[in-house]
């Protein structure tokens, strides 16, 4: 929520009434940092004198905190040579018809080597409208985030944002209760344009909405982003996603985040804004999961179908919903390491305690005898057929084949007592059993777990 005030110093206070107002803080802050100017931040709120706000100043600190993702910008350093290859040429001539705003400006305007002043010179005429037009339209700016016809828009009826704005004069009635357009409600407020600024990340670029205090919701973001940077710089070569760094940080600091907590997300393939609640049993688990990196990588299942196994595994932690599947489908890859973590997952998400653990030893100990003494086509032949009536769940049939199994081997299972039982309740047990029917070692495993989608 925003306020007009009568302070001494600041004439503007906002109050992260929502995620949305916490976001735009977060942007502002930024901004009038960049531009060296006034503010103040309180628990409750941050102040600052409206007028500030100019279109001049936030393109400026747009084409400084976006930099080379600006054509313009891209064009500005390419030409400070003197001379140029027919490569670097090629390339300039591209940059001069990148978007629809460079065509435009520069029309018909072709670089030869000898022409870069007047290309310089254009650029600086015309570089708040070269901003702004890539600013707004551009997928991974502006036009991710909030509608573009909209930017430096008053205060609407509608919010500006994707997923709450709304075409009032066809749609409204059919989004409003009972088809009364008085009963549809979506509040705008110019300071969303500030909200790009507050997200970070590439593809999925997310926000922590941390407002027990104004104060907390900056920091808090500056450390995602700075994490972010740390991670980058150590492996340039490597795809770093914000979600990632952004649980491995949870997981490695109980000083980042320790509480329940709204993450907000913009996938830039959707038109709309998701919700994360990480509560702090979430919290917990990954802090005892000791390892998080091995599950930060996709799987290819068809030409254009991948399954995002982070992802995943993520759903299953924030909404404690036991990892099953995932056990089952890398059971079926023989995964010995992967599959032993995603046990551990479901046990803490189960909060089954030490008599379990006690119990997959002894499993575990009890498949590694049986895979030594049988024939390497045999034990293929067993754990494909354990790892099947998992995922059929038929657990008659897997009480069967253990049956076989002991007979055939002459060791005793003692763990079996707990699968007769409750076989729903005691699942780990059988995981374990049927993940540890295999003779490759946990090295190896790891080594080769899972390539990192890139």
């Amino acid at each position: 929520m925003i306020k007009k005030v009568n302070d001494a110093l600041f004439n503007t206070h906002v109050i992260p009434s929502d995620w949305r107002y916490s976001a735009a803080i977060v942007g502002l802050e930024k901004y009038l940092y960049n531009q060296n100017l006034e503010y103040e931040i309180k628990d409750e709120y941050f102040a600052f004198n409206q007028e500030d706000i100019t279109r001049e100043r936030f393109l400026e600190f747009a084409e400084e905190y976006y930099s080379l993702s600006f054509p313009h910008k891209r064009l500005e350093i390419q030409l400070r040579k003197d001379e140029f290859s027919q490569e670097e040429k090629k390339q300039i001539n591209e940059l001069l018809k990148s978007n629809a705003i460079m065509k435009k400006i520069f029309g018909k305007i072709k670089f030869d080597g000898d022409n870069k002043v007047e290309i310089l010179e254009c650029i600086r005429k015309n570089r708040l409208i070269l901003t702004q037009e890539t600013f707004r339209n551009k997928s991974d700016m502006y036009a991710d985030f909030a509608n573009p016809n909209l930017l430096f828009e008053e205060k609407r009826d509608c919010c500006r944002l994707w997923g709450y704005y709304v075409d009032g004069a066809r749609k409204s009635k059919n989004l409003s209760f009972a088809f009364r357009t008085e009963s549809f409600a979506s509040e705008d407020c110019q300071l969303f344009d500030f909200i790009p600024f507050a997200f970070c990340g590439e593809r999925e670029s997310l926000f922590i909405n941390d407002n027990y205090s104004v104060k907390q919701l900056i920091d808090t973001n500056q450390q995602l982003i700075d994490k972010l940077r740390e991670e980058k710089e150590k492996k340039p070569d490597k795809y770093q996603t914000a979600r990632k760094i952004l649980f491995k940080s949870i997981q490695e600091s109980s000083a980042f985040i320790d509480y329940d907590v709204e993450v907000m997300t913009k996938n830039r393939n959707r038109d709309f804004f998701e919700t994360l609640y990480i509560r702090k049993r979430s919290i917990d688990i990954l802090s005892e999961l000791e390892v998080y990196e091995p599950f930060c990588f996709s799987v290819q299942l068809g030409k254009e179908y991948y399954l995002d196994v982070q992802k995943e595994v993520m759903d299953c932690i924030l909404n404690l919903k036991d990892a099953d599947e995932l056990i089952e489908f890398f059971l079926k890859r023989d995964s010995e390491y992967l599959v032993s973590l995603l046990i551990k997952l479901n046990l803490l998400i189960k909060e089954r305690g030490i008599n379990m653990t006690k119990g997959m030893t002894v499993a575990y100990a009890c498949a590694k005898k049986v895979a030594e003494r049988l024939p390497e086509n045999k034990r293929k032949s067993y754990r494909q057929r354990l790892t099947s009536s998992l995922a059929l769940k038929d657990y008659s049939a897997f009480l069967d084949i253990l049956a076989q199994l002991s007979n055939y081997t002459d060791i005793q299972f003692d763990f079996v007592y707990d699968l007769f039982e409750n076989f729903e309740d005691n699942k780990e047990l059988a995981y374990t059993f049927a993940n540890a029917m295999t003779k490759k070692s946990k090295v190896q495993d790891k080594q080769t777990g899972g390539k990192e989608n890139e």
